[in-house]
């Protein structure tokens, strides 16, 4: 009886459902909207331009990956890690001939077309139905529909370059595709147009603020005054190229729009140095990250109630052992001896095996880089570490780890060295130059707040302004490019930058070749040559280009 009863009820269900399945089954689900619907939802725009962000919030992905590219595969880091099977893939570019299956590059490929995709994306949603937006239940003004616009035209410029430094010559993707479209290279010439229309569109948009002009809760977007500072970053790296014969074009032409771009900056930015450089490095990420020296970056917010956690950063490239780090990114003996001993950049830049710091019930940690893959270089980075004072429970995960991807101090030898190129004055040249090595040698900390003694303190002494111009100011009659290159290193070392100088200048051959024959270490540069760039495509990303996507000649 009761088997009858359910087989009835069975029947009864299946008839009522047949009878409304016109209804029933093309109801929307809850929780679902369609396109149109999310538009009109509540701050749906900036939830879209903030979804361009993302990808720089990858640890890994991003920040160890950039790093890991622009600083451990040259002269300035070595990998470090466990030992020579940990990460192989930054040792193996680092020899200067990388397989096409590196799983480095393949993170760099795949990380900043994320960021191109979730730009095209946003652009083509807030082109149609801007004027759906709303906030508070308000329809957004027009003129924050343009910011927007601009601000992910600028970002699609940001992740474009990146790639550009690495491989040179990608897929040019500016809309919204279908996922089976495959593409093929686009030529250096039409990435270096498209960069500039998108840097260009940013810059001449109204609506698009400077970076002083941004109030203090919008600390961390992109601002006019980055679009300039990329621009000319931009331009220094394409005149670079077009001085050796890489892409056609009138070097010094292109190194008066990286003059042009930069003086904006320096000149109208209303934008300064920090006086003390430990400022930007002590750890507690309360001061640098909000001044105006910092004009692009990615803030940090350890806080889990909001599912926000630290950068990876901070624990990879932080020493092993007792100081509870993963080991990568350790400082070269190279970049260490470049250091004037008197410059406290070295200090704020590179520690030393053996160095103490304070912990935060008071002792002392003494940093032990002895046991794993550093014991040839015993240093780590200074400016990934955050002492135990600026971390919740001494976690290296739980801190306000951030990075700085575009500096003042960085647009300011961009100027000297783009005034320089082209013809500008000498006094400018030797100005800018010399207001940043005047910030390291006169104004900075001579000690490190949180440590208790630092081997690379032994040398710094007091250097008041006479003493500076005396014996540390670069003069007119030096060789302006080669103080231009020292400053530099010195100043950006271990930020992210260093193969994007060093490709540019027509030097990497020369100097991992170099730097082999004098270390030797983990065999960096031995395979280094004319041909080790641009770094080769991901095979993968080829073979699923159905032939459209062609490895570079080089490989």
């Amino acid at each position: 009886m009761n088997k009858k009863r359910y087989i009835l009820g069975i029947a009864t269900l299946i008839l009522v459902i047949s009878g409304c399945s016109g209804d029933f089954l093309d109801r929307q689900p809850y929780g679902v909207l369609n396109e149109e619907d999310f538009f009109k939802t509540n701050d749906a725009g900036i939830k879209l331009v903030t979804s361009c962000y993302q990808p720089m919030l990858d640890g890994w992905g991003y920040s160890v990956n950039k790093v890991a590219l622009g600083d451990e595969v040259v002269d300035n880091a070595d990998a470090g890690g466990s030992d020579p099977g940990d990460r192989p893939q930054t040792t193996e570019v680092g020899r200067g001939r990388p397989l096409t299956s590196n799983p480095l590059l393949l993170e760099c490929w795949s990380n900043r077309f994320n960021g191109i995709g979730k730009c095209n994306i946003a652009l083509d949603a807030i082109t149609r139905e801007g004027g759906n937006l709303v906030s508070g239940g308000v329809a957004i003004p027009q003129e924050t529909v343009a910011r927007y616009l601009a601000e992910i035209r600028f970002l699609r410029a940001w992740y474009y370059f990146d790639l550009i430094t690495v491989f040179k010559e990608v897929p040019l993707v500016t809309t919204v595709e279908e996922t089976a479209t495959r593409k093929e290279k686009a030529h250096i010439a039409e990435l270096r147009e498209q960069l500039y229309s998108d840097l260009d569109a940013a810059i001449n948009e109204s609506n698009f603020p400077r970076l002083k002009q941004l109030a203090a809760s919008e600390a961390g977007r992109a601002s006019k005054d980055a679009a300039f500072a990329l621009k000319a970053r931009a331009a220094l790296f394409f005149a670079g190229l077009m001085e050796q014969g890489i892409l056609d074009g009138d070097a010094t032409a292109e190194y008066v729009i990286a003059r042009t771009a930069a003086e904006e900056v320096v000149k109208n930015g209303g934008l300064s140095l920090l006086p003390d450089f430990q400022d930007l490095y002590r750890g507690d990420y309360e001061i640098g990250p909000f001044s105006s020296e910092n004009i692009f970056g990615v803030l940090r917010d350890y806080n889990p109630a909001f599912g926000l956690g630290g950068d990876a950063f901070a624990i990879m490239n932080v020493g092993r052992n007792n100081v509870g780090g993963y080991g990568g990114n350790t400082p070269t003996r190279d970049l260490a001896a470049s250091y004037d001993p008197t410059d406290p950049r070295k200090l704020f830049t590179i520690i030393s095996h053996n160095d103490i710091f304070r912990t935060s019930s008071g002792g002392q940690e003494v940093h032990n880089y002895q046991g794993y893959f550093n014991d040839y270089n015993l240093q780590h980075s200074r400016k990934a570490f955050v002492p135990q004072q600026y971390r919740e429970n001494n976690d290296l995960l739980r801190s306000n780890w951030q990075p700085y991807w575009l500096r003042y101090a960085e647009v300011l030898l961009i100027y000297a060295e783009a005034s320089l190129k082209s013809n500008g004055s000498a006094t400018e040249v030797v100005e800018r130059i010399n207001e940043v090595r005047r910030r390291a040698f006169v104004t900075t900390s001579k000690t490190d707040a949180p440590a208790v003694f630092r081997k690379f303190a032994a040398d710094l002494k007091p250097i008041n302004e006479s003493l500076f111009q005396s014996a540390y100011a670069v003069k007119a009659s030096d060789d302006l490019l080669a103080a231009i290159k020292r400053e530099r290193r010195a100043e950006l070392a271990l930020e992210g930058l260093r193969l994007y100088d060093l490709i540019r200048w027509g030097d990497y051959a020369t100097t991992m070749q170099a730097f082999y024959k004098a270390y030797g270490f983990a065999d960096k540069g031995r395979d280094a040559s004319a041909n080790s760039w641009p770094f080769p495509i991901p095979q993968i990303e080829i073979d699923r280009s159905n032939g459209k996507l062609t490895q570079h000649a080089n490989y």
